[in-house]
């Protein structure tokens, strides 16, 4: 649902005064017979008393139309992954400026470049022409941009809540399905211009040190080996916010990323609000409902479930053709969710 928030003040105040009309008539000549009696012409009429205001007529009193437009500047951060960050300058009149980073691993991002037009009428910024491409790091300082469509559109809007949601026309090509939404991060004071992005994630280089520093008590993932169905996987990094660590790396060719969180905060910790085409559910062999979700059926993409005190997640993407179709089986997701705790 598009929801926008225009409030409008219009005032309007009209002020008609009507002026006296003013006339004098001149009497005629009167015959002598007739002097004695003089005529009601023949006086001149006593001129009313002026009053104030009343002698000028004045322009109505029109107040300019006032319309409060939403500020959309700032820095956004989707609220669970924190994986994504929007940036948003307001650049003079209804235009802003967007910057959008989805990072998908160390070494590889998502990115837009947009120009958008806030429209009263329909309280969004709309936006057409957008660049989008995917930016690969050979190191530190090289990379390769993998531009894939330079006239993208789509819409930002708030929610009621402050949530700043969007949503892509180019979904089949950029992967932003549905409507995502995400939320104002606080301005850091060190940054004078105001468009510093607090971050919420905090890296770190262990699986002890994620589950510390988000409260969950310990963290396990899967070992880097090859006994996966002869799936490698490879744990490249850690990080956490508070209640939630999250391990990244890779299985096969696809990225994957494992977190746990605390399961009073959400029963979801995926950070992922793609609408999958498939969704199914098994039993593991402690007795858990494992969810799975996909574009093919039995080949996993999102898989969620919760044990005891804890919400626990498994995401895969696959690269190039098979961005929107890789997955992983049901015996596989077994032996991942038995080395995960």
């Amino acid at each position: 649902m598009k929801k926008g928030f225009v409030t409008a003040l219009i005032g309007t105040m009209v002020l008609s005064l009507a002026a006296c009309g003013k006339t004098a008539d001149t009497g005629a000549s009167v015959p002598a017979a007739t002097e004695a009696a003089p005529t009601a012409a023949a006086e001149t009429e006593e001129k009313p008393e002026a009053t104030e205001g009343a002698t000028e007529d004045k322009e109505p009193e029109i107040e300019e139309d006032v319309i409060d437009k939403p500020d959309f500047t700032g820095i956004y951060s989707e609220p669970v992954s924190g994986r994504c960050s929007i940036e948003i300058v307001h650049t003079g009149g209804d235009e802003h400026k967007i910057n959008v980073r989805w990072s998908g691993s160390a070494y590889e991002s998502s990115n837009w470049e947009i120009t958008a037009t806030y429209y009263v009428s329909t309280g969004l910024l709309e936006y057409t022409g957008a660049k989008y491409y995917v930016r690969t790091y050979t190191d530190e300082e090289h990379y390769t941009d993998d531009v894939k469509y330079t006239d993208g559109s789509g819409e930002f809007w708030f929610e009621e809540d402050g949530s700043l949601g969007w949503r892509s026309a180019n979904s089949d090509i950029d992967g932003i399905t549905g409507e995502t939404f995400f939320e104002r991060l606080p301005v850091n004071a060190d940054d004078p211009s105001g468009l510093g992005m607090a971050n919420p994630w905090t890296d770190v280089d262990s699986a002890d040190a994620a589950a510390e520093g988000a409260g969950v008590g310990y963290f396990m993932v899967p070992a880097n080996k090859e006994s996966y169905n002869d799936h490698q996987v490879y744990i490249s990094g850690f990080r956490y916010m508070e209640h939630l660590a999250e391990a990244n790396g890779s299985i096969g060719s696809a990225e994957l990323t494992i977190r746990k969180g605390l399961k009073q905060d959400s029963e979801d910790v995926s950070g992922d609000y793609t609408e999958y085409a498939h969704s199914w559910s098994f039993e593991n062999e402690d007795g858990f409902v494992i969810n799975c979700f996909g574009n093919e059926e039995g080949k996993a993409m999102k898989t969620i479930w919760l044990s005891d005190n804890f919400s626990y997640s498994i995401n895969v993407c696959g690269q190039g053709d098979e961005s929107d179709t890789f997955g992983l089986s049901e015996d596989t997701l077994k032996l991942l969710i038995a080395d995960t705790q």
